[in-house]
């Protein structure tokens, strides 16, 4: 029977099936185990809120190169995975330990134990297992080889699909209108805990699921800038920033805005509309074909012009999607070309004595401009806070 309340369909994740397998041959796999919430989440359609908060307990997904992939997970959420994801073949354990015996079990159940077996164990990964339960794992399979699979899951993800992209659109289109919204309620004088919890409360009014950052940031620290909201009063003459992620149906943005508290002055004019020349420039190198050495260059010739430095962060935007930031980065040491689907939150951004100026908007990749998930767009003239 189809599960009444999946996300996708099941011909989207026999796609993402498929181009996994292309890439566990040329590594010469027979099989995936797939440990990490995230990854476990992409890969069965099973979005677990226990999963998220209990690390005593085993979800995962083995695909092997034919045939059906096996879901490993807990008694009680069985009913929740006929409801979303596909898969039918279904194993369960209820101990809270044990896990790595059972795993073992189901492996050589499935014929895997002279397997070679590809694993989360590089770039960016985490393993939904710990690292003495996975080497307990390898060592009652003796016989199997567990190599590195990042690369595969990370190209695999890389790529959104248009159902994907609809659910980036909707999360960023969240975002971006409570954060317009929260700026017209905030007034100098409240506090940065004052403001975030109107601004999280816009957030959650206007459709958002889950919050995985909610930065709240006011005036200038030369020393760098402070994320978390504080009791911090916002005054007149400074600036107000946010920096959020929320997300729909599992999928994330990631938006920035910058203000200033009351009219702002002819300094602070001129340079955030100078960011926002710079952010636009590239913002528009998010083109097929393209590669994160285009965006850099762009950011290296407006820094050389205008005499200042980057502030070492080692990138200047990251891929979004299932998590607010994601894979790849842009920065001058990755190599890939920008695809068709490739969904990024580009924002070159400046902390000095103005404060925080930052402006952040989501992406989708195209053949020509690049599509913009997070309307509305962040102002190219300076939002104004009331005083």
């Amino acid at each position: 029977m189809a599960p009444q309340f999946a996300d996708f369909t099941k011909e989207e994740f026999e796609q993402r099936y498929a181009k996994t397998r292309a890439l566990m041959a040329e590594k010469n796999l027979d099989a995936m185990l797939i440990t990490e919430r995230l990854n476990y989440q992409y890969y069965s359609g099973h979005r677990s809120e226990q999963c998220a908060v209990d690390k005593i307990r085993s979800y995962m997904v083995i695909l092997p190169k034919d045939g059906e992939p096996t879901l490993i997970t807990m008694p009680f959420e069985v009913a929740q995975v006929e409801q979303t994801s596909y898969i039918t073949d279904i194993r369960t354990t209820g101990g809270l330990m044990g896990h790595p015996e059972f795993i073992i079990g189901v492996l050589k159940d499935l014929g895997l134990s002279k397997a070679r077996i590809g694993a989360e164990l590089g770039r960016e990964q985490y393993l939904g297992i710990s690292y003495l339960g996975l080497q307990e794992v390898m060592k009652g399979l003796p016989g199997a080889e567990f190599v590195d699979a990042a690369d595969i899951i990370l190209t695999v993800r890389n790529v959104k699909s248009p159902r994907e992209i609809e659910y980036l659109r909707r999360a960023s289109i969240i975002s971006a209108e409570a954060q317009k919204k929260t700026f017209t309620q905030v007034r100098a004088g409240m506090t940065e805990n004052e403001v975030a919890q109107i601004l999280r409360e816009n957030l959650i009014a206007n459709g958002a699921e889950k919050i995985s950052l909610l930065c709240v940031l006011s005036g200038a620290n030369d020393k760098g800038i402070v994320l978390l909201p504080t009791d911090r009063k916002i005054q007149k003459g400074e600036t107000l920033g946010f920096d959020v992620g929320v997300s729909y149906k599992g999928y994330w943005s990631d938006l920035a805005r910058t203000a200033s508290v009351g009219s702002p002055s002819e300094e602070l004019s001129e340079f955030y509309n100078w960011m926002m020349r710079l952010r636009h420039d590239c913002n528009m190198q998010l083109t097929a074909g393209n590669r994160p050495a285009d965006v850099i260059r762009v950011v290296d010739t407006y820094l050389e012009e205008r005499g200042l430095k980057t502030m070492g962060v080692g990138r200047v935007g990251h891929g979004v999607g299932i998590e607010t930031t994601e894979y790849p980065s842009l920065a001058a040491f990755e190599e890939i070309t920008f695809e068709v689907g490739n969904v990024f939150a580009c924002n070159p951004n400046f902390s000095n004595h103005l404060g925080f100026i930052n402006a952040e908007d989501n992406w989708a990749v195209t053949t020509g401009e690049p599509d913009l998930l997070s309307a509305p767009v962040a102002d190219w003239e300076i939002p104004v806070v009331e005083a």
